[in-house]
């Protein structure tokens, strides 16, 4: 997971991609679609797998296990 430092600017952090994702999650979608409509915002699925679980880490969304998707907590 990259945070920002001397090296890791805000705009390539974990955290910057997290918010971005956040704020881009305005109804209930599968994280395949998720993934889909917004891997431009990162690296790789890695990239946005650590957004994800940061995300779900703080509390601000939940995976609904019978529908299989991601909502806002």
């Amino acid at each position: 997971m990259l945070v920002p430092n001397k090296t890791v600017s805000i705009n390539e952090s974990c955290i910057y991609r997290a918010s971005l994702l956040l704020s881009k999650l305005d109804s209930d979608i599968s994280v395949e679609e998720l993934y889909r409509n917004q891997k431009k915002l990162f690296l790789d699925m890695a990239d946005f797998i650590d957004a994800l679980d940061l995300l779900f880490i703080l509390g601000k969304i939940v995976l609904d296990d019978e529908n299989g998707v991601i909502k806002h907590a």
